[in-house]
């Protein structure tokens, strides 16, 4: 049995332990509810069948049914989930660099007009740190517009004013589109698993900011600046899998 060592386990700094709860939270939310909406779905077609073996249905009315089951639980159901756990997921990000932040040695410089704050925030630490992940930035920045859209325009396309920005954020997150899975047109679609991959990486990106603005001496030296806490274990998101950590 491989011996631990418990003093390194103990010191080891673990960066925004607050994000990677409610970010692994956000992960936990969005599996039990696809399986459960998929659980729903089997046992409303088996009451449906039920229904039909033993009820005197008219024509065509087990089929309405089973019509109707196969939206709700494939599409009105599954889309709200996958918004809400978007909004969640960029929510939880911009809550984590606001933090981070206000315990900036020096301040951010000032925003461009229109640009997210938290892109920029997010754009300008990678750029600072020298850290290389200006794909992951364009990620979230890409998961901000569908975000926006959403939330503006319910996720229906011809409703929503900034409709270039949108079209280049889906095409360049996997597993989103532009489909009409309901009938109110034109609207964000994405795939079940497909949020998964980017609560993942961007957890991966505000972690590694953290550690980066500590380590590279960018945050300032007082009690409220928010570089190292306790291990979150749950979330899986340290930098070294091994480490333990505690508040320093």
């Amino acid at each position: 049995m491989p011996s631990i060592d418990l003093k390194r386990l103990l010191n080891e700094p673990i960066y925004a332990m607050d994000f990677q709860f409610m970010a692994g939270d956000l992960k936990d939310f969005l599996d039990s509810s696809e399986r459960n909406i998929e659980l729903q779905y089997h046992l409303e077609c088996q009451n449906i069948q039920r229904r039909a073996e033993t009820e005197d249905f008219p024509e065509g009315f087990r089929e309405h049914l089973q019509t109707n089951a196969d939206h709700r639980f494939k599409v009105s159901l599954p889309l709200r989930v996958r918004y809400g756990a978007l909004l969640g997921l960029t929510t939880s990000v911009e809550w984590g660099i606001h933090f981070l932040v206000e315990s900036l040695r020096e301040p951010l410089s000032t925003k461009p007009r229109n640009r997210n704050p938290t892109v920029h925030a997010l754009s300008e630490l990678a750029a600072r740190t020298r850290l290389g992940k200006d794909e992951l930035v364009q990620d979230y920045e890409a998961l901000v517009h569908v975000r926006n859209c959403i939330t503006h325009a319910a996720g229906i396309v011809k409703h929503f004013k900034y409709r270039d920005e949108l079209y280049w954020a889906v095409r360049r997150l996997v597993g989103f589109s532009i489909d009409n899975w309901h009938f109110l047109g034109e609207h964000i679609c994405i795939q079940r698993g497909a949020l998964n991959r980017y609560i993942e990486s961007t957890g991966q990106l505000v972690v590694t900011i953290y550690r980066a603005c500590d380590e590279q001496g960018l945050l300032k030296n007082d009690s409220s600046r928010p570089a190292r806490v306790r291990h979150s274990s749950d979330a899986g998101w340290t930098d070294d899998p091994g480490g333990g950590g505690s508040v320093v």
